[in-house]
């Protein structure tokens, strides 16, 4: 598809509004990610679809306890406290190598997992929350390896849909802007800058981490036997999105240089990992015996490729606007006078979504909810535009609705006590909110900001545990 460039206004705080350090692409055509020709012999399963083979269950429980049975030595790479630690002192959030480092990070761990189970055609099994939202019934057994203390999720409890449910998962599945996938970019080489969270960093890894709670809901979360499996379940997502976009990937060469640190091969042996390599999906073992597709039952439309990058591309240009979050009262509501350059913008990426007759998406929306440091981190928070009276009551299902979010591994760093920000896009609830006559294109807007508490979300909490500084819309 050929994408028509259209010049855009750029306001003084776009480029970082994204936290895409320079700019934003509009691109189509985009190099494939090469991926080996060899067929894998082993793929990662199900665990539930798989309860019934004991072996593949007794596989990763034996494993499990054979590292844990390391930690008397301290100094043993191989052991399941060393694995945890890693993820402790290592791991990148809320930027873009999120996904690629963790990616790396159970290619290692499954390929200890063979080595101290002398099996090389071990594979780790996933847990599809979306399919089946408990904790699998294994891994509540105390006589085995597999049971967690702690967890604050109950035997047979749900994960929330709002979560994990297949609304999420289908607008995870049908973005077609790196950042909201990917989360956003650094302005330098440290695995750990500051970025954003994308959507499917800050709803189901997010959310799914903090209602089990526990060590789950901490940097230490692999403590847990539970978390392997989980994030094989987010890496299985990001193949899945990756299997639906022709392998679309990052060419911005900050982000495909790095080296992702740091992980320990079955030999005890620190590797290091280009960023780049962990395209190669083969390599690193992430093949799954089912992907997710987009629910037929709402079509995607046809949308052009926004690229994440950190270098400005000609003629290509964000539009800005942004307001401080100031006293809120007990509304929860601000109102925004927005700019023309937004509501043209508005205008642009709701119309398609109007359209009675099918056509392609060719700009965006973007929502940033900026500086949130958690107070509380039993509290999520929703977020709605031109809603009137807003409560825990709400439904999700209201054309005001923009999203969910939830919070993982607060207090440990916190972007410098910037504190943490977050990018949805917002183009489809302004066409529901212009299908329903609570937007005209022309007047200003309302954001209502609504906490709930995290295990039950028609209870209320408080705003000021969770309450944003900034908001920002970007139009692509």
């Amino acid at each position: 598809m050929e994408i028509k460039r259209r010049q855009f206004l750029q306001a003084s705080t776009a480029v970082m509004a994204l936290g895409l350090t320079d700019g934003v692409s509009l691109l189509s055509g985009h190099q494939a990610a090469k991926a080996a020709n060899s067929p894998t012999k082993r793929v990662r399963c199900d665990v539930n679809a798989s309860i019934s083979d004991s072996d593949h269950v007794a596989a990763y429980e034996r494993a499990v306890r054979l590292m844990m049975d390391r930690n008397s030595n301290p100094n043993d790479p191989l052991s399941w406290e060393s694995q945890a630690q890693i993820h402790q002192n290592h791991c990148p959030h809320g930027n873009w190598w999120f996904l690629p480092w963790h990616r790396a990070y159970l290619f290692h761990f499954e390929s200890i997992c063979q080595k101290v189970l002398s099996d090389p055609d071990f594979r780790l099994p996933y847990w599809n929350w979306s399919k089946d939202r408990a904790v699998p019934a294994a891994f509540w057994d105390e006589r085995t390896s597999l049971y967690h203390p702690g967890r604050e999720i109950r035997p047979n409890e749900e994960i929330d849909g709002e979560v994990v449910g297949r609304v999420p998962i289908n607008r995870i599945l049908a973005n077609n802007v790196d950042v909201l996938l990917y989360s956003g970019a650094t302005r330098t080489d440290n695995q750990r800058a500051p970025g954003s969270q994308g959507e499917l960093e800050s709803t189901p890894h997010n959310g799914v981490h903090s209602l089990i709670g526990g060590e789950m809901g901490s940097f230490l979360s692999p403590r847990d036997p539970i978390f392997w499996l989980h994030h094989a379940n987010v890496d299985r997502i990001w193949r899945s999105w990756s299997e639906l976009h022709q392998h679309r990937s990052i060419e911005d060469k900050l982000w495909r240089d790095h080296k992702l640190t740091t992980f320990f091969d079955a030999g005890g042996k620190e590797i290091t990992h280009v960023t780049a390599s962990t395209e190669d999906y083969q390599q690193f073992n992430a093949e799954y015996d089912a992907l997710e597709t987009v629910d037929t039952l709402n079509p995607v439309r046809k949308m052009s490729a926004f690229a994440l990058t950190s270098k400005s591309l000609g003629g290509n240009r964000l539009v800005s606007f942004s307001a401080d979050v100031g006293d809120l009262g007990d509304s929860g509501s601000m109102k925004l006078a927005i700019d023309n350059p937004i509501k043209n913008s508005i205008a642009l990426a709701s119309a398609p979504l109007l359209a009675s007759e099918e056509k392609s998406v060719d700009s965006v929306v973007l929502m940033k909810i900026e500086g949130i440091s958690v107070k509380n981190t039993d509290t999520r928070l929703r977020v709605f535009i031109n809603c009137d009276n807003p409560s825990p009551n709400t439904p999700i299902g209201s054309p005001s609705y923009v999203a969910t979010i939830n919070f993982f591994g607060v207090g440990h760093g916190q972007h410098g006590g910037e504190g943490l920000d977050f990018i949805f896009n917002c183009s489809s609830t302004f066409a529901k909110l212009k299908k329903s006559g609570l937007y005209n294109g022309s007047s200003d807007i309302k954001v209502s900001f609504v906490p709930i508490a995290g295990r039950n979300a028609k209870e209320p909490a408080v705003l000021s545990d969770v309450k944003p500084k900034r908001v920002t819309f970007v139009g692509l």
